[in-house]
């Protein structure tokens, strides 16, 4: 059921965004989430499978974020309204390949890692 789910949400994530032509991942593309998935996977002892299934969410989350920024150059609005619809699918799809107890860690670590930001930016 999760892999049939992933599998439409992949799809409705491509489509949403065909406008863009979204980009073959390169090698900087692909290390940025082996290295996130990495990352993950230490946090949240993630299984194989769960592995395979983020990485391939990651990576084409990322595919379609830099089809944002090439769609909407001059488009602040546009762009920001993109990244934020990327953001909430990718969520979405994260969410389907986590169980609960792990998903809930992700959101925690994730507001963490938000909060660092904002502290070492101010």
């Amino acid at each position: 059921m999760k892999k049939s789910f992933i599998i439409l949400a992949l799809v409705s994530l491509s489509a949403a965004s065909a406008h863009a032509q979204v980009p073959a991942p390169t090698a900087a593309m692909q290390a940025a989430v082996s290295s996130q998935t990495q990352r993950l996977t230490q946090e949240l002892g993630l299984s194989a499978d769960q592995q395979t299934r983020l990485r391939k969410v990651l990576l084409l989350t990322r595919q379609h974020m830099d089809a944002d920024r090439a769609a909407h150059q001059g488009d602040p609005a546009g762009l920001q309204t993109a990244m934020a619809f990327d953001r909430a699918k990718s969520d979405e799809l994260i969410r389907g390949v986590l169980t609960p107890a792990q998903y809930v860690r992700y959101q925690q670590n994730k507001a963490a890692r938000i909060g660092q930001l904002h502290t070492v930016a101010h």
